[in-house]
């Protein structure tokens, strides 16, 4: 028995192999997964073992423990030489059904074949020298479909993790496709000698989500005035269209009537309650596109930055004005139409900021020679005998806060114009003794005497909404940016020219143009001053604030790309 003892603690030391246990399900899978037959081969043998040690147990039970040493040994020999034969015949089946095993299968299975042999010796070497009650509570058996199940769940994974490769390749392929069509695409419209480039040529710039195509902006119409490019061999332009503006003169419209030109314009019918626009119907919508034969109208709002964004025009962009200035000298006399040089700037002959000096630009057919670039006028209704069908005009303003208007109206009328006597106190100036009533609605409505009504403050903003690109003197660089997009203005081509322009603007924006010289103070909330203008200007701050509202709208087709960057957070804070 010692020998037997040591024999196996030497076998069991030799290899270092976890005994088989077939209550631990790590070890059974596998076992089953590697080899099945010999995880079965592994079970009988564990088997044959517990019947040894339950038979010695049951002999020692009748005989008594030392009563009989001498047949308790001998049969201990006996059964161990029993139990020693019975391993000698297994082990040698298990190495013919696995020599025979690796002959079927080109010697794949000598590891899992190994692994039996090192499991079933382990399992002898711990049959007499550990505690096997564990085994003695039954051994579970694994039916042959449940590892067929584990094997297609394996195969199921795989062809599943395929797939997904499989799909994530296929999207890869489908993006790359995707980018190189747009860029194939854009750059089809960027070179060649099709009618985009034609079209477009130097004019191609890009303000945001608005794609500028040299006639104002690419917009989406409604279907009531769709309107199409149609090709210039089926209609030909009248005279005076050819005669284009806009900074660009005739060469512009030559270029326009090309390839291409709009649908010629109609003139636009307004119902009962909306009759009030007729007067204004040559005045182009704020939607609709530019046409070459257009002209840029500033309703010029004193006090309000409108020195500042003339000086702009002339001094900065270099553009061709008809205003007060052209008439000096005595050229209100001339027969003719003609651009004077006056102090950096260019002029037409012509006073546009009267009554009188409008009926005589009409006259000359201002609008129609396609000599200026832009009209300045205070008289907005007056002015719209200016433009007809096919010469309209593009309308643009300068707006402050009314109060701060009047305020800043009052100190230049006694410090620089000096018709307002210096003794006459705002107050007194706010009571009626000077001041301006509601000066925009007015203007606008062309409502000059009598008492406005509610009726009038709603057609003043539906003609702010529809005629009027909105421009706040608090938000001057936007406003220039936005008025130069509106009506098509351009930079020099040349850069050096390109910078002093810019610098140019910078400096107005920053210094202005007709301030008054010397500070003065913005009544407060709660004096009497504050309280008077404010019902002389109640009207027109009611107006303002819808133009605040107009500003940010108008943002989305004529605005900078950080400004409705700006605007879109907001909108999501708002939210």
């Amino acid at each position: 028995i010692g020998d037997n003892q040591k024999r196996r603690s030497e076998e069991s030391n030799h290899e270092h192999v976890r005994l088989l246990d077939p209550t631990d399900s790590a070890s059974v899978e596998f076992s089953l997964l590697t080899s099945p037959t010999a995880f079965m081969e592994d079970v009988d043998l564990q088997r044959h073992t517990n019947e040894e040690q339950n038979q010695q147990k049951s002999y020692k039970h009748r005989n008594g423990r030392g009563n009989n040493p001498t047949s308790a040994d001998e049969y201990n020999d006996k059964s161990n030489d029993n139990g020693n034969n019975r391993r000698r015949r297994w082990f040698s089946r298990v190495k013919v059904n696995n020599l025979n095993s690796n002959a079927s299968t080109g010697g794949s299975s000598n590891g899992s074949s190994n692994a039996s042999t090192a499991r079933m010796r382990t399992g002898v070497n711990n049959s007499n020298g550990m505690n096997n009650s564990k085994f003695n509570a039954g051994v579970k058996y694994r039916s042959a479909t449940s590892t067929q199940r584990a094997l297609d769940e394996l195969k199921r994974k795989r062809m599943e993790a395929q797939e997904k490769k499989r799909a994530l390749t296929i999207l890869c392929l489908l993006a790359v496709v995707a980018f190189a069509v747009h860029f194939t695409n854009k750059a089809n419209h960027a070179g060649g000698d099709g009618i985009d480039v034609l079209l477009r040529g130097s004019k191609d710039k890009e303000y945001g989500e608005v794609k500028d195509l040299g006639y104002g902006g690419e917009r989406v119409p409604s279907s009531q005035e769709q309107q199409q490019l149609v090709p210039a061999s089926q209609e030909k332009p009248s005279d005076g269209q050819v005669a284009g503006n806009n900074g660009a003169g005739g060469e512009d419209a030559e270029f326009y009537n090309t390839e291409y030109e709009l649908p010629p314009p109609v003139d636009k019918i307004y119902d009962e309650e909306h009759k009030y626009l007729e007067p204004l119907r040559h005045f182009a919508d704020v939607k609709d596109p530019l046409r070459p034969t257009d002209t840029a109208f500033f309703f010029h709002v004193p006090r309000a930055g409108g020195s500042t964004m003339k000086d702009i025009i002339g001094k900065c962009l270099k553009l061709v004005q008809s205003s007060e200035v052209g008439v000096r000298d005595g050229h209100d006399k001339d027969p003719m139409l003609e651009v004077l040089d006056v102090k950096e700037s260019k002029y037409v002959n012509v006073d546009t900021t009267t009554v009188p000096g409008i009926q005589r630009a009409v006259d000359m057919g201002l609008a129609a020679a396609g000599v200026t670039d832009v009209i300045v006028s205070s008289y907005y209704h007056e002015s719209a005998a200016l433009f007809d069908l096919n010469h309209q005009g593009r309308a643009f303003m300068m707006m402050r806060n009314p109060i701060e208007r009047a305020v800043s109206m009052y100190w230049h009328r006694v410090k620089e114009i000096g018709d307002l006597d210096a003794e006459i106190t705002i107050e007194d100036y706010a009571q009626g003794n000077g001041i301006e009533n509601n000066w925009m609605t007015r203007f606008m409505t062309n409502r000059m005497t009598g008492e406005l009504t509610k009726d009038d403050m709603e057609q003043a903003k539906q003609i702010l909404k529809e005629k009027f690109l909105i421009g706040l003197l608090d938000d001057l660089d936007e406003t220039v940016y936005r008025i130069m997009k509106y009506n098509d203005w351009k930079f020099s081509t040349d850069e050096t020219e390109k910078m002093k322009q810019e610098d140019c603007i910078q400096d107005l924006a920053t210094v202005g143009s007709a301030i008054n010289p010397d500070p003065y103070e913005i009544p407060t909330r709660g004096t009497q001053a504050y309280a008077l203008i404010t019902w002389q200007t109640q009207f027109d701050t009611k107006l303002f604030e819808y133009a605040k509202q107009l500003f940010d709208e108008q943002t989305k087709q004529w605005g900078t790309k950080e400004r409705k960057k700006l605007l879109k957070k907001q909108k999501k804070k708002g939210n």
